[in-house]
């Protein structure tokens, strides 16, 4: 589907509206009503669908949004889909796809997300123990790298760092970052990311928090945990995703629920895992994804006009400054105060939005 020239918002929401009804009519699925659900951060949309053959959920990622980040289409989510069931993990099976038009029908595990059952006061322990066993099932699975994914690089990572100063830093400072202190920047997690393991490599979800985790109906095991939102999945460290479930960006997990969680997952690992490496690329992958998200939730508000995301940023600046606070972070606590930026100091919050005033 391409752009249509000079189509206004109402024009694309209805040509979308369109492709959906078309599609489902398509599969035989002419009485379904579609309910949209909340959306997310990205530019993916969801749909229950009511009155069909099946519990399922369509997703429209249409090839027609604007080209910014994240660039994933549906592709992805298909082939990542299929090769986690491969594995022997929980992701959506998916029902019908037309990949043309960024439209999939896929499972319905319901409303019982992670979050969702921890606002209802279920027992966060034995959930989170859940997802650990997630991860060490799939970072001790042989086949888990048997699929063509492109590598979570040190240019990637650095990349993803950068959004801190290209939009946290202005909403901070009030000014842009010069180049020579972006250029500066990459080289100081350049240096950090030098001593990462070399043998610790993984698919990657990338998103592995609590909003993103379903507990199922139907499943046994490791299979009773459903996995969301992974079509971003890159080669990585097996610790970044223990480290966004344990620091996660939206929710405070106990200090000692974090370490009982992480040392569930190195005992599990078993002696084979080398400990010391394991703990470096954990501690440094966390400042880099904290000061990731740190410039991404200012950048939906400003760039995409989505504010909910504000009311996470002292957490995660908390969690940021516990990084740079941490002696494997001391290069990036120098750079900062090499270039008088007082990143301690929180965005200013105003009570009216109880978020930071951008």
């Amino acid at each position: 589907m391409q752009p249509q020239k000079n189509a206004t918002p109402d024009d694309i929401a209805a040509r979308r509206e369109a492709l959906r009804a078309e599609f489902l009519q398509a599969i035989g699925w002419t009485e379904v009503k579609m309910d949209a659900l909340q959306a997310d951060a990205s530019f993916r949309r969801y749909y229950r669908l009511s009155g069909a053959p099946r519990p399922a959920l369509l997703m429209q990622d249409p090839p027609d949004r604007p080209p910014v980040p994240p660039y994933v289409m549906v592709g992805p989510f298909v082939a990542i889909a299929e090769h986690l069931h491969a594995l022997g993990l929980r992701a959506p099976e998916i029902f019908y796809k037309d990949l043309e038009n960024g439209l999939l029908v896929l499972e319905d595990f319901g409303d019982n997300t992670y979050t969702q059952l921890f606002n209802g006061g279920a027992d966060p322990k034995a959930l989170y123990e859940l997802a650990v066993d997630v991860l060490v099932h799939l970072h001790k699975h042989p086949q888990r790298n048997d699929l063509p994914l492109k590598p979570y690089s040190d240019q990637v990572l650095i990349d993803e760092a950068m959004l801190l100063l290209d939009w946290y830093y202005p909403a901070l400072t009030g000014k842009k970052p010069t180049e020579e202190l972006k250029t500066s920047f990459g080289a100081v997690w350049r240096e950090l990311f030098k001593t990462m393991p070399t043998n610790q490599l993984t698919l990657v979800l990338r998103d592995y928090h609590v909003d993103n985790l379903m507990l199922t109906k139907d499943g046994q095991g490791i299979g009773q945990c459903g996995l969301l939102d992974f079509q971003d999945a890159l080669l990585g460290q097996f610790s970044y995703d223990l480290m966004s479930l344990l620091e996660d960006a939206r929710r405070d997990v106990p200090k000692d629920l974090q370490k009982h969680l992480y040392d569930r997952y190195i005992a599990a690992m078993g002696p084979g895992l080398d400990h010391q490496g394991f703990a470096y690329a954990y501690r440094v992958l966390a400042a880099q994804r904290h000061a990731k998200v740190l410039g991404i939730f200012v950048r939906l508000y400003e760039r995409d006009g989505k504010d909910r995301y504000l009311q996470f940023i002292p957490h995660v600046h908390k969690l940021f400054m516990q990084s740079v606070n941490d002696p494997a972070l001391a290069p990036l606590k120098k750079w900062f105060e090499d270039n008088k930026i007082d990143i301690a100091l929180p965005l200013k919050s105003n009570d009216k939005r109880k978020g930071p005033t951008l």
